[in-house]
């Protein structure tokens, strides 16, 4: 597709003062935002941007990565088999993650040049595949819901949509599944979706059992059938 940018950008307060970010990361949220179609999401590929602003496509990946990680772009990718078909992200207007000001912590400025070793070798590998590992069944996750109830159109919607998700420390896809089949069944939409979800995790849902309980209508015993056909014998009515 033509990725054609809007006659504005937005670069909202919290990634604006967010000392965090380098100026360029700043600049890459708002160019997304500009390119953002009426579904709220950009499909804008890294060698568009690299090509865009001279520059590698792994610096582009690391911008990227860098505003997914404080919570200012939601990305789903769409995959077929094991090739990625497309992928698209969402700014994120609010962010529901708050800004540390005692952070200040250097940003690498070899910003043109490969990831470097110290990124890719550190200590924290096995919190980087679990990350991974969510990051990549929430993306699952939204495209299910995607095809199911239709696409995210609101941001924030995307964004409370994965908190909802998220407090569900097991069994997310079976849980959700059965959720959206609820709504789907019931022509219910998003916001529908996340109100359950956020019900089902504060009264402890944790697994498919537990979701399909309830949804499924309380059978009356055959006990109670039989008094109720007395009495009706018994007293008419």
């Amino acid at each position: 597709m033509t990725d054609q940018p809007s006659y504005y950008s937005i670069i909202t307060a919290n990634v604006r003062y967010d000392n965090r970010l380098t100026d360029s990361e700043k600049l890459l949220f708002a160019e997304i935002t500009s390119l953002s179609n009426k579904y709220g999401y950009c499909t804008a590929s890294n060698g568009y941007f690299a090509k865009l602003y001279d520059v590698v496509k792994e610096t582009i990946s690391r911008r990227i990565s860098k505003l997914a990680k404080f919570g200012y772009l939601h990305i789903e990718i769409i995959r077929e088999g094991n090739e990625i078909k497309q992928r698209k992200m969402y700014p994120l207007m609010q962010s529901s993650v708050p800004i540390d000001a005692k952070i200040n912590t250097p940003i690498d400025n070899s910003v043109n040049t490969p990831i470097d070793a110290n990124v890719k070798e550190n200590n924290t590998s096995n919190n980087n595949t679990s990350i991974n590992r969510d990051r990549d069944e929430m993306s699952i996750l939204f495209m299910m819901i995607s095809d199911e109830l239709g696409i995210i159109q609101n941001p924030l919607n995307a964004e409370l949509l994965e908190h909802a998700i998220a407090r569900f420390n097991e069994n997310k896809v079976d849980i959700v599944e059965v959720a959206v089949n609820y709504c789907k069944k019931n022509k219910k939409g998003i916001g529908y979706l996340i109100r359950i979800l956020e019900d089902w995790a504060a009264k402890g849902v944790r697994n498919k059992e537990d979701a399909t309980k309830k949804v499924t209508p309380q059978k009356v015993s055959k006990s109670n059938d039989f008094l109720t056909q007395k009495r009706q014998e018994l007293f008419g009515g």
